[in-house]
């Protein structure tokens, strides 16, 4: 009997995990702007919570860590674009920040020479019912000064 209930949780876990990587796609790119950014797809019904929630009401906020790195220098705080939606969550019983169909996070950069930037984002996706447990996602970015220096 212990058996079969640890499996049927196991079961549980290995669903959700498998349900919510099919509800947002993330990418990320050093862009012509010479910004770091991450950008996110989410399917509808869905939403994200801003990088700038309060912690503390429940939810967990989207965050970019950066590993250390010399080469490379966060000029200003991380910018969000996107619809974002304020809605009082009674669940939660608090004002919510969050965002819904598409989502992006950038800042600019400065880089000394060329490097591999190295980073986590951390990410917890809901609808009106449930939520997905937070996820992180490890991602590596090749950037160099000259990346978007144009020629004329």
């Amino acid at each position: 009997m212990r058996l079969a209930i640890i499996f049927c949780f196991e079961i549980f876990l290995f669903n959700t995990h498998i349900m919510g990587q099919d509800k947002i796609q993330w990418s990320f790119d050093f862009n012509a702007s010479r910004c770091l950014e991450a950008k996110a797809q989410i399917e509808s019904g869905w939403h994200l919570y801003s990088a700038y929630l309060d912690p503390n009401l429940g939810p967990v906020p989207t965050a970019i860590l950066l590993e250390k790195n010399k080469s490379v220098t966060l000029l200003d705080p991380w910018i969000e674009k996107g619809k974002l939606v304020h809605e009082f969550d009674p669940s939660f019983g608090a004002e919510m920040a969050y965002f819904e169909n598409e989502y992006t996070i950038f800042a600019p950069i400065f880089i000394k020479k060329p490097t591999t930037l190295k980073g986590e984002l951390t990410y917890m996706l809901c609808d009106q019912t449930r939520c997905l447990p937070p996820k992180s996602i490890a991602f590596e970015i090749s950037v160099s000064p000259l990346n978007t220096v144009k020629q004329n």
